[in-house]
Parts: structure tokens; C-alpha cells; sequence
């Protein structure tokens, strides 16, 4: 009895194990999902506005940045991809990706929809958002 008793530990374990892994390895492998169409048009609208002169080119934020081609993909890429996401007042969205430090907050109400930076103070940052 209790050879069974560890055999079905030792299963429940290597399945629940697994199902884990599958479910983390589209992350792992470097999968990244494709931006929608609605992300794209927000993306858009950010790398052409006020975060792109101020956050990109006055601050350099964003070395790897060359064009604001490169910035809407930057953005599209952590909407689409965020590692932590949450819903803000004034009915506003935050995306942040941990790896890249990067801070996308979506604002409807903008004419330019909102910003794109890296805090300094990077996750602690993204948390105190409201």
C-alpha cells in the first residue's frame, strides 16, 4: 500500500511538472507573441508622440532605438508580451517588461495615447502606478 501511495505521488508529480513546463516553455523558447492590430494602431500612435522626442531622443532611454519605426515595434512588442500588465484609473493600462525595464502606459483619452520610458526604479515603479 504504500508503494502505491508513492507511485502516485511520484506520477501526480512528473505530470503536474509537466503540464507546468509546457505551459512556461512558450516563454522559454523565445516565442514571442505577434502584436494585434488594435496594439499596433496603439503603438502607433505612442512612437509618434511626445514619448518618442522626449523619452527616446532627449533623454536616451532607448539606445537600440534609431527611428519611431523601431519605437512602435519596441511598444507593440510589451503590449503584446508584457511580463506584468494591470488597469490603471481614467480608465488607463500599464504594461511593463521586466527584462527590457520598459513601461508602456496606455491612455484612450490622450491624443497620443499615452507613453512609453524606463523608470529608474523599474518594477517598484510599474507597482506604484494608479
Amino acid at each position: 500500500m504504500k508503494l502505491r501511495s508513492t507511485l502516485v505521488a511520484v506520477l501526480g508529480v512528473l505530470l503536474f511538472g509537466a503540464a507546468a513546463g509546457a505551459q512556461d516553455d512558450s516563454k522559454k523558447d523565445g516565442k514571442l507573441k505577434p502584436a494585434t492590430a488594435a496594439q499596433l494602431k496603439i503603438a502607433q500612435a505612442i512612437s509618434t508622440g511626445h514619448a518618442y522626442e522626449k523619452h527616446v531622443v532627449d533623454e536616451k532611454l532607448f539606445p537600440e532605438v534609431k527611428s519611431e519605426k523601431d519605437f512602435k515595434e519596441l511598444i507593440a512588442q510589451v503590449i503584446a508580451n508584457p511580463t506584468h500588465h494591470r488597469k490603471l484609473e481614467s480608465e488607463r493600462e500599464a504594461y511593463y517588461d521586466k527584462p527590457s525595464n520598459t513601461i508602456v502606459i496606455y491612455n484612450p483619452r490622450a491624443r497620443d495615447k499615452g507613453t512609453c520610458f524606463r523608470p529608474k526604479a523599474g518594477l517598484k515603479y510599474f507597482e506604484g502606478l494608479k
